[in-house]
């Protein structure tokens, strides 16, 4: 990812001062904003250094949320402007919104419609399951009526009424695939956003660094930049 971004910023007229290795660490000043593709123990570090700078931080490493608490304090007191997501994919920011509204809308029928979510990603990725997936869980189990418990594992039981399935395989060089299925006795419901590479990732990433400038002080997730729409 972090290639990438970085030749998609010079593609896109970014000047990039500055290359910080995981292992090296080395956050200078020089920068506008650092954009945070590492590993999940590097991020609270980071946040840190850049806001003892002042410097903006966009995160998209996924993995940290045991520090999520700490790093929105660090933030606050320096009055630092920090945006994070588990996908900066401005398609899979507006599947979220999707998934909200399908949620509502079959969580009207908890009885005629179960719900649940599956995810396939490339060999390599570390976390399972995804960040992305992990927000999806999020935002059913909030909204549905029923649904308030995640099951992550395999089954060798009967699911209860009031667990959401959350699956994940891993294999290849998949960049990301997640399916939210709504399924009754009758039909089947399958919203699935299926990346086809990462350069929406690092698009999107660019697209918060743009914007992080002009935001107030704060600790914001890239999908509360965007808005949402009202649906009726």
């Amino acid at each position: 990812m972090g290639k990438l971004i970085h030749g998609l910023a010079e593609k896109r007229g970014f000047e990039v001062v500055n290359i910080v290795d995981v292992d090296r660490g080395g956050v200078g000043k020089g920068a506008d904003v650092y954009i945070d593709f590492s590993v999940h123990y590097a991020v609270l570090n980071n946040i840190t250094s850049c806001s003892s700078l002042g410097i903006p931080l966009v995160i998209g490493t996924t993995g940290w949320e045991n520090d999520r608490e700490k790093a929105k304090q660090i933030v606050e007191e320096s009055k630092n402007r920090v945006i994070y997501s588990s996908n900066f994919s401005l398609g899979v920011n507006l599947f979220w919104q999707v998934v909200s509204v399908a949620t509502k809308l079959f969580g009207a029928f908890p009885e005629e419609y179960d719900v649940m979510v599956h995810e396939l990603h490339h060999k390599n990725k570390v976390d399972s399951p995804s960040g992305t997936a992990k927000e999806l869980a999020r935002i059913i189990t909030e909204l549905h009526p029923k649904k308030k418990k995640l099951c992550v594992d395999a089954l060798n039981r009967k699911i209860e009424p009031e667990e959401l399935h959350v699956t994940s395989t891993r294999g290849g060089s998949i960049p990301g695939t997640h399916s939210v299925v709504f399924d009754g006795d009758s039909d089947t419901i399958e919203l699935t956003h299926t990346a086809r590479s990462r350069e929406g990732f690092a698009r999107g990433a660019l697209l918060a660094a743009e914007k992080i400038r002009n935001l107030p002080p704060g600790f914001y997730q890239f999908k509360d930049i965007l808005g949402r729409p009202e649906f009726r």
